[in-house]
């Protein structure tokens, strides 16, 4: 999917075509407005007080929320414009866009990302600096008890579901025989749940950072997966991995590469080629950076950005990922795409 420039009438459509529109000015100026409106709008529960209590006015809404009327008269409209309500003169509600994704009992709910949301708008404000030399931030240095780890586990859990169960099902490890799973810095539970749920008499041990793994034992918790999902605190490139005596059946690294220097990545590879018993099945989820001369994807490309600020690394090509595979001694590698990870690649291999 791409966010683009889209027109609303004939005249823009043909000034479109032409090229009279001033695509820079919605790609940049028109694009942090919509993104500052809708992230600011969940944070003071716009969303939510429209699910509690029904369809408002501005002055309405304010009261329920201890805001201005001035100000929502200003943001409503926006938001409707965005699609997220619909409007009945001066009422409004939630449309089934902003049902789907901004409830938290939404079928495609990212309420949780959008509280995370704001991190990442913060990481961008130093990409001016990073791309001048300066230093990389690190996402991962937070103290362990820092509300960072929690908004972060979330989001990302809420952003696996989309995804989870196509990588489980793609993994394609036989259900009779797999028993245990390796998940290196999957904090948040989600691979692994899904995971645990294809292969009904798994268990599966997240190797992750305190921060990280606290979180994750709260949110395996309330979804019931606490007897089969085992949170081990370890540097996943130096500390103990857990491996069983005949080696774990699966090992996944879901979105953890892309923080890494090739040499780094293999090396990563390696140990958890090496925590696998034969024949053992490792895969790697991946954002996906595109091959030279090729387009790409947006969210692709746009995350390589993030990670770079945030890590000083990016997002790798599929080639790349085959690449690293190989060096770390994987047979039978191949690569997959799926239906419902846009701009994200599966790669697999064997020990």
């Amino acid at each position: 999917m791409r966010l683009r420039v889209t027109p609303d009438s004939v005249p823009e459509a043909v000034g479109l075509a032409v090229g009279l529109a001033p695509e820079p000015i919605f790609d940049s100026y028109v694009a942090l407005m919509q993104a500052r409106v809708l992230m600011v709008a969940w944070r003071v529960g716009i969303f939510d007080a429209l699910e509690a209590s029904g369809p408002a006015d501005a002055d309405a809404l304010a009261a329920r929320l201890n805001l201005t009327g001035d100000g929502l008269r200003v943001v409503l409209p926006a938001l409707h414009a965005l699609g997220y309500l619909e409007a009945d003169g001066d009422v409004f509600r939630l449309s089934r866009k902003g049902r789907r994704t901004l409830t938290p009992d939404g079928r495609t709910a990212v309420t949780a990302w959008m509280d995370f949301s704001h991190d990442m708008w913060d990481a961008f404000d130093g990409l001016e600096d990073v791309l001048r030399g300066g230093p990389v931030q690190d996402i991962h240095g937070f103290a362990p008890d820092d509300p960072y780890w929690e908004r972060y586990m979330r989001g990302l859990l809420q952003v696996s579901r989309l995804s989870a169960p196509d990588v489980a099902r793609a993994i394609g490890a036989p259900r009779r025989r797999t028993r245990t799973i390796l998940d290196v810095a999957g904090g948040h539970g989600g691979y692994a749940m899904a995971l645990c749920r294809r292969h009904r008499r798994a268990r599966a041990t997240i190797v992750e950072l305190e921060g990280a793994a606290r979180a994750g034992r709260r949110i395996v918790a309330e979804e019931g997966y606490a007897a089969r999902v085992e949170h081990v605190v370890a540097d996943m490139l130096t500390g103990d991995l857990r491996r069983p005596a005949a080696g774990y059946d699966v090992a996944l690294a879901a979105n953890i590469v892309h923080h890494l220097d090739r040499p780094t990545a293999v090396a990563l590879l390696t140990r958890m080629r090496q925590a696998l018993a034969p024949g053992g099945r490792l895969a790697v989820f991946e954002q996906e950076r595109p091959a030279p001369g090729q387009a790409g994807t947006q969210i692709g490309t746009l995350t390589g950005v993030l990670f770079h600020i945030t890590s000083g690394a990016r997002t790798c090509t599929a080639g790349e990922l085959r690449g690293m595979f190989v060096d770390a001694g994987l047979r039978e590698v191949r690569v997959r795409r799926l239906l419902r990870a846009p701009g994200q690649v599966l790669v697999l291999g064997r020990a």
